[in-house]
């Protein structure tokens, strides 16, 4: 038996006013990257005492996971599932630094003990004294979808209840100066929402959060429906139009019924070349550009899921992002779309109303 997936609650901290919202009212712009996560209040979900001793990635996800649930009307989730590709690299670094500073000698474990990858989802657990599924992705620009994927299944095919997945990056400045010397990030200074018609190489780089509740049954008359989740790592993708046409053919919808189409476009130059063949795929489509508002960092697509529901709820898309004028909304079903550096693709497939 296969079951219904609905997202019943989210929530997001980005570089966008986005935290406790269905919908960003306005879009902020920066001159300069990365771009930085607002920072909301956050006493209501982590103590302030506790938080101090937190890195920021962990109290972003603890936030978000809480403010999610607490949106759902859960209390306890059937299972907690975070995708990272960085994971607590502010811990790592502060204690390297540390021991260096102290050649080694009576170091605080404190920093080493938050370090863990598995940490966030470690202390979302803590927080609700929850024993359920815990588990913790760590596939670069799959690490989100992965998550999303192992909460989708076990909803779908398990008849789970209750599923809260989610991703979680902070930027730190080592990490910042490693990708821009590296080219994955651009070495200029660029207007996040102009950043498409640059010419050269890398992306602007972002940070932020997301979380999302999934369960068989919706809550709420405006639920969105979680119909796939596709990832995949093929560095050399021939055809991306051929690959989301499988994955459409397979939900039983054709190209043409595709109101709202997000991707990961970034601004680097020849990796932005591989979204065309998607473009052309959905003539008749809205096509936005999600990474434009979050910037790039391994799990900015679960921001661009954010937005893509956000959008299916609001039947709103910032013409700021805005690629292609087509269908208006209210929109019905919306297609996200992520190559992540090349070989990490994404697909997330929902459906409103």
């Amino acid at each position: 038996m296969s079951w219904p997936v609905h997202i019943i609650g989210t929530s997001c901290i980005s570089p966008q006013p986005s935290f406790d919202r269905d919908v960003l009212e306005e879009v902020v712009a920066y001159d300069r990257h990365p771009l930085r996560a607002i920072t909301p209040e956050l006493k209501r979900y982590v103590d302030p005492v506790r938080g101090r001793r937190m890195a920021r990635v962990s109290r972003f996800g603890m936030a978000c996971a809480l403010n999610a649930l607490e949106r759902a009307g859960v209390k306890e989730p059937g299972g907690i599932i975070v995708g990272t590709g960085l994971g607590c690299m502010e811990s790592t670094e502060r204690f390297l630094e540390t021991m260096i500073a102290n050649d080694e000698m009576m170091v605080n474990p404190t920093a080493f003990i938050q370090s863990t990858h598995n940490a966030v989802a470690g202390q979302i657990a803590l927080a609700l004294k929850s024993r359920v599924y815990n588990y913790t992705y760590l596939h670069k620009g799959l690490s989100f979808t992965s998550a999303l994927f192992d909460a989708f299944v076990q909803v779908r095919d398990e008849g789970g209840r209750d599923l809260l997945a989610g991703g979680a990056d902070i930027i730190t400045e080592d990490h910042y100066a490693i990708q821009r010397r590296t080219g994955s990030l651009k070495g200029e200074q660029v207007h996040n929402l102009e950043v498409l018609r640059s010419r050269d190489r890398g992306a602007i780089g972002g940070e932020g959060s997301a979380f999302f509740v999934l369960d068989q049954r919706p809550r709420h008359a405006d639920d969105v429906r979680l119909l796939d989740v596709d990832i995949r790592f093929a560095p050399a993708l021939p055809d991306a139009a051929e690959h989301l046409h499988t994955i459409l053919d397979r939900n039983g919808v054709g190209p043409d019924v595709i109101d709202l189409v997000v991707l990961g476009q970034n601004g680097d130059v020849e990796a932005d070349l591989a979204y065309a063949p998607a473009m052309r795929l959905f003539p008749r489509a809205t096509i936005a550009a999600y990474k434009l508002l979050s910037g790039d960092y391994y799990t900015a697509n679960a921001f661009g899921t954010w937005y893509t529901w956000s959008a299916l709820r609001s039947g709103r898309v910032h013409p700021e992002v805005r690629l292609q004028e087509g269908r208006k909304g209210p929109y019905r079903r919306a297609l996200l779309y992520d190559r992540f550096r090349g070989g990490d693709h994404s697909v997330v497939l929902m459906e409103y109303g």
